[in-house]
């Protein structure tokens, strides 16, 4: 019961601290700041994202059917700007290449 506790009491320290910094007024931030911190997400997802692309079991691969879908990925996020698209297109090209059709 106690880890329940803290499992709660965390998670509402974690929304607290979340909702008083988007709660903050724009003038507290430099425009450099701001602009800084609109690359967190993407900073994030290329860290969970990266180390999958050439890492299998502790060892150091190229695996290129990920590389190539990534690769795609970014291409069509940059022309399309659709995430949606972008990540269906890179999933599609994976799967298609798994089954053996390309």
């Amino acid at each position: 019961m106690n880890l329940f506790w803290l499992y709660l009491l965390m998670s509402v320290l974690t929304y607290a601290s979340r909702r008083a910094f988007l709660q903050m007024p724009d003038h507290w931030l430099s425009p450099r700041m701001r602009n800084g911190l609109r690359f967190i997400p993407v900073g994030i997802f290329a860290a969970l994202i990266f180390p999958s692309l050439f890492a299998s079991e502790q060892q150091w691969v190229f695996q290129p059917v990920p590389l190539v879908a990534s690769a795609v990925c970014l291409l069509v996020m940059a022309l399309s700007k659709n995430v949606f698209l972008s990540f269906g297109v890179s999933l599609g090209l994976v799967v298609l290449v798994s089954a053996g059709i390309l």
